[in-house]
């Protein structure tokens, strides 16, 4: 129960603040109609009731006045006829009888007989001037009154007065009031229509100034509002954080230009270092151990020697790993391929690797890209493949991995996704600082030089994907980062 109250306030509580008003105007007055319409009701009925038993005593006294000269002269006929106009010229009375003392029935209204239990219902003592008895009928509330003729030595005057008069009343009154209070009530609404128009103004504003900063534009200002209450300091302060706000992007941009260009040099540097180890790796190691290999084959193919050719082809095995290995490392490194401009040459090698080395699937979808690539980027990209798919072994536990890239509108989108276990982006991020691990943020370096964009989807038991998006105006200053051309 609780919890629905809660919802259901915070249902109301969630609307707009001109309808807040506009409801909290409607809501008083119709709380203040109800209140008036209920004090009338309950003000009117006493006054009405009074009212119809006021007639009905004053009616009565004039029978019981008029009645005893009929009925000494034993005239009941012109008894009965004044009964019956006084009966017909008043809608309120239901009925009109007079008994004698000894309650038989002189005259009466019904034309027949007295209903069964009425004559019994109401009596008048000899000390009463009258008495009245409140009578449930089928046709309603009926208001009996009882009046003594002559102190009762005559007889009583009956006579019962419907309320169906008195309720048509009140239901008009009511009426009356009830329409007098609507106009009110649509009166008030539209005060409160302008009143919550004014008042939001300035939140409206706030709102769409929100939007367009929120879309990067930190020049725009809130108009000022004329009106000097708590929506214009509002306006003021809000201005005065976007003018900070605008200062700070500023600086922070500024800081980001003089990064991005100490980055790129640290990689630049890095990356000829890399291309050098590589080249002095792959010319010179692995020329050795190529002839090293030869002239053991030849050694072996010797016919006196028949314990040195056993052995020799263990020797050229062990030859043939560390072959590889130089081979592989030279790859890593440096992938030859990338200064010959085959980006997804090197992908494709290097997920090979991956994929006989882990046995871990790995599915490639790699479009031509048409265009030429900077050393930079083409590195860039490899390396950030490199550090995920290293991630992916170390900690994903996953079976498959998905490797897109692909050119779309000039620039080139880089996704790499798996079936591992996932995790907590922003828990391991603030891990991995506190740790001194830079994998996941190095990709964000790289990609951040290079002016794109990167984004991590991750959650426990969903798997790991990552998008990478390179805008093709990395591509346009090849001249000055050695072009890559196909």
């Amino acid at each position: 129960m609780r919890r629905w109250l809660v919802k259901a306030g915070t249902m109301v509580l969630g609307v707009s603040l001109r309808a807040k008003i506009i409801g909290l105007v409607v809501g008083l007055l119709l709380l203040l109609a109800g209140a008036a319409m209920f004090q009338a009701e309950r003000s009117i009925s006493p006054f009405l009731n009074q009212q119809l038993d006021t007639e009905a005593i004053s009616t009565a006294k004039y029978i019981a006045d008029r009645g005893p000269d009929y009925i000494y002269r034993g005239d009941l006929f012109q008894l009965y006829t004044l009964v019956r106009d006084i009966k017909n010229s008043n809608q309120n009375i239901r009925y009109i009888f007079l008994v004698d003392p000894l309650q038989n029935v002189l005259v009466d209204t019904f034309g027949n007989a007295l209903p069964a239990g009425l004559l019994g219902v109401n009596r008048v003592n000899p000390s009463e001037s009258d008495h009245i008895e409140v009578l449930s009928t089928e046709e309603g509330l009926i208001r009996d009154v009882a009046i003594p003729i002559s102190g009762g030595k005559v007889g009583t005057v009956r006579i019962g007065m419907s309320e169906k008069g008195l309720v048509q009343a009140k239901a008009k009154m009511l009426s009356g009031l009830a329409v007098t209070t609507f106009a009110v009530l649509f009166v008030g609404i539209i005060l409160a229509f302008i009143l919550s128009r004014i008042l939001a103004t300035p939140y409206r504003r706030l709102i769409a100034a929100t939007r367009v900063v929120s879309t990067g534009d930190l020049s725009y200002r809130v108009p000022a509002w004329p009106i000097k209450d708590e929506g214009s300091e509002l306006t003021q302060a809000f201005n005065h954080m976007i003018h900070k706000m605008e200062q700070s992007a500023q600086e922070i941009e500024d800081l980001c230009t003089l990064r991005r260009g100490l980055t790129e040099k640290v990689m630049q540097v890095q990356e000829e270092e890399r291309r050098h180890l590589a080249r002095e790796l792959h010319d010179e190691t692995s020329q050795s151990l190529a002839s090293l290999r030869l002239g053991l084959k030849y050694a072996e193919e010797a016919q006196n020697l028949e314990e040195i050719k056993m052995r020799l082809p263990e020797v050229r095995h062990v030859l043939d790993d560390a072959f590889d290995g130089i081979r592989r490392l030279v790859t890593e490194l440096r992938p030859y391929v990338l200064d010959d401009g085959e980006l997804g040459q090197a992908i494709t090698h290097y997920a090979q690797e991956f994929q006989s080395r882990y046995s871990m699937e790995v599915d490639l979808t790699l479009d031509d890209v048409g265009f030429e690539l900077t050393r930079e980027v083409a590195s860039s990209l490899y390396r950030i493949v490199q550090e995920v798919l290293t991630n992916v072994a170390r900690h994903a536990r996953a079976t498959q991995v998905s490797i897109i890239l692909n050119q779309h509108s000039g620039d080139i989108s880089l996704t790499i996704e798996d079936d591992g276990v996932g995790f907590d982006v922003p828990q391991v991020l603030a891990e991995r600082v506190g740790q001194r691990k830079y994998g996941l943020f190095g990709i964000q370096e790289r990609v951040m030089v290079l002016g794109g964009s990167s984004q991590i989807e991750s959650s426990p038991g969903q798997g790991t994907t990552i998008y990478v998006k390179i805008p093709g105006e990395a591509f346009k200053h090849g001249q000055n980062h050695g072009v890559i051309s196909r």
